[in-house]
């Protein structure tokens, strides 16, 4: 079924006020689950191991994301290369340090390694069930939510975006460290702006969510100017159209990189009309969407449809990639959706994007 339920979940989501509108819960435990298989990736002790017997930046950058993203073949490389930008201080904050090991992106993407170093004394121990690290906590949103700021310090409010956290495989889960990776997704340029971390949380994800602070600070990384501007590419895309089940929609806009892509696309009148009526009907009697609270009250949920279209990439071998993750959100009446790739990607390579069933050339 295409559907969309926008959803906004702790800090991860950001939209503008518009945006925001649009918005409803989804359920923790789904939005738990991260946008690129395990919360944890294979370990670092091998990889840093790696690192040092090596001396050219590009052979240390490598072997890192690898840790990430898993292998990756020479023009992935050339990529990441290509999009690394100038790399963040670490920085130290009420006995904890946050030190970035690589960074690279694009004008609405950012990928950020960092070991985090817990104030000695405290162990941080491989996690199991469904508790994670996490960069923020929600107990305290005013000033415990990781986000973008301007370089004065001012909350960017003109600006959608996502913020997800990955932790690495632990090598050595009795000491004070671990290894993350915070990747950004933005509808505009993230240069000269700052991604403010207020500590680390113990993330128990349930019925209902405990966040249990390990350590609070302020932990700020400027984002580089010199990442790689020139990877997006605008396409010709203006009328394309894609079926949805409620009926046609068409795009507007259309921005791709080795990242992901961008686009923007609006409802035609009478599939917006078609899907409206499908809500009312799903909210008839018996309501088909209900939303039991802690006494075990049942009540009607607000059911938001909004018809969309998969899009994906496809390599000239047939390989399809979907974009995935990012946000969704509504501007100006047109719908603004961003997504990205599972790992970095090598355009030269690719040969069309699938929109639903219609195909759009990259040339």
């Amino acid at each position: 079924m295409e559907q969309n339920v926008y959803r906004s979940e702790l800090d991860r989501l950001r939209f503008t006020e518009q945006g925001r509108a649009e918005l409803t819960d989804a359920l923790m435990a789904e939005q738990a689950a991260p946008r690129r298989s395990p919360w944890v990736k294979r370990g670092m002790a091998a990889v840093l191991a790696a690192v040092l017997l090596v001396g050219t930046a590009a052979a240390v950058t490598f072997p890192l994301w690898e840790a990430y993203f898993g292998p990756m073949d020479q023009g992935q490389q050339a990529v990441v290369e290509a999009l690394s930008g100038t790399l963040p201080a670490a920085v130290t904050s009420n006995g904890a340090t946050m030190t970035p090991l690589a960074a690279f992106g694009g004008q609405g993407a950012l990928y950020l390694m960092l070991e985090v170093e817990a104030p000695e004394g405290t162990v941080l121990p491989a996690l199991e069930g469904d508790a994670v690290y996490w960069l923020s906590s929600n107990d305290d949103p005013e000033t415990h939510r990781m986000r973008l700021e301007t370089a004065e310090g001012r909350e960017v409010e003109d600006l959608s975006y996502f913020i997800g956290v990955t932790c690495l495989e632990d090598g050595d889960p009795t000491d004070n460290k671990i290894a993350l990776v915070v990747d950004v997704t933005a509808d505009g340029d993230l240069a000269g702006l700052t991604l403010r971390i207020p500590g680390l949380w113990k993330w128990e994800i349930g019925d209902k969510s405990i966040f249990a602070p390990i350590f609070t600070g302020d932990f700020a990384f400027p984002i580089s100017e010199d990442m790689g501007e020139e990877s997006v590419v605008t396409l010709g895309v203006a009328g394309v159209t894609a079926q949805t089940s409620w009926g046609p929609i068409t795009m507007e806009t259309l921005e791709i990189s080795p990242l992901g892509a961008r686009w923007t696309y609006r409802i035609d009148e009478a599939t917006a009309q078609a899907a409206q009526e499908a809500e009312q009907a799903a909210m008839g009697e018996p309501p088909a969407v209900t939303a039991v609270d802690e006494d075990g009250a049942a009540t009607a949920a607000r059911l938001t449809i909004t018809p969309s279209a998969p899009l994906s990439l496809v390599l000239k071998d047939g390989t399809e990639i979907s974009v995935a993750g990012g946000f969704l959100g509504e501007e100006g009446g047109l719908q603004v959706c961003s997504g990205s790739f599972p790992a970095p990607m090598d355009l030269s390579v690719a040969d069309h994007l699938l929109w639903g069933e219609t195909r759009i050339p990259l040339n």
